[in-house]
């Protein structure tokens, strides 16, 4: 029943056909699957890559067969973001830990001492030179917009920053550096584990009594039905990256 699904990958579908059969290939637990995603990853669009890689990284054993394939050299360590490998962390596995900490260092969040003082280099940037709107609207289109509403653009996962008091550049900078260290209640994010050993983060948007649904980092809704829930639980870090 995999097959039609791997087949849709092909470069002749259309992104969002690709990303639907990835999203439901995603639900398969076949050690098959992984096997072909790595195969196609080198040729795929920049949109599909990055869906791959989310994938494999969602189960522990093909988390595995992703990280021993840089470790080995087939694939470049960059292209996977430090934001992608968190999930990582929730397999509680030393093996992929260790590939983690050799290929991209420390993933985890700083110490409070050490985000004050990213927060006061950022902070002698801006006193350093003027900024440029137009560059800054560009940048809030690829990095916040994804999950926050300006004026009108962006998705609504995360707060609305209309009406944000951006004239308090010390408060910008703390929720910039340290997101996790406020997070109200309608924003929280959740860690689901299923069955099969899958991972899913993000915000919990709508429960029934036969299923959950999240909303993630990329504004992609997943569901997943209760009698698949391993474990559902709030998890200590925001959906929003350090």
């Amino acid at each position: 029943c995999i097959d039609p699904l791997i087949g849709l990958l092909a470069d002749a579908h259309p992104q969002p056909i690709q990303r639907a059969a990835l999203d439901a290939l995603a639900t398969f637990d076949h050690q098959r699957i992984a096997a072909e995603l790595l195969e196609r990853y080198p040729t795929a669009a920049v949109p599909a890559r990055e869906r791959i890689v989310d994938v494999l990284l969602g189960r522990k054993v093909w988390a595995a067969m992703l990280l021993a394939a840089v470790d080995r050299g087939q694939f470049v360590a960059k292209d996977i973001t430090v934001d992608q490998l968190r999930i990582v962390t929730v397999h509680q596995d030393a093996v992929l830990d260790s590939l983690i900490k050799k290929h991209w260092g420390r993933i985890a969040g700083g110490t409070p001492e050490e985000r004050l003082a990213e927060m006061r280099r950022i902070n002698n940037d801006l006193r350093a030179a003027a900024g440029d709107p137009i560059v800054g609207k560009s940048l809030f289109t690829k990095h916040c917009g994804t999950c926050h509403r300006f004026y009108g653009e962006g998705n609504q996962i995360g707060p609305e920053l209309t009406h944000a008091n951006r004239k308090n550049t010390a408060e910008l900078l703390n929720t910039i550096v340290s997101p996790g260290s406020v997070v109200r209640r309608e924003y929280m994010s959740f860690l689901l584990q299923t069955t099969e050993g899958r991972v899913l983060t993000g915000l919990l948007v709508e429960q029934t009594p036969g299923s959950v649904t999240l909303l993630d980092a990329k504004n992609q809704r997943t569901t997943v039905s209760r009698d698949r829930i391993e474990t559902l639980r709030e998890s200590s870090t925001s959906l929003m990256p350090d």
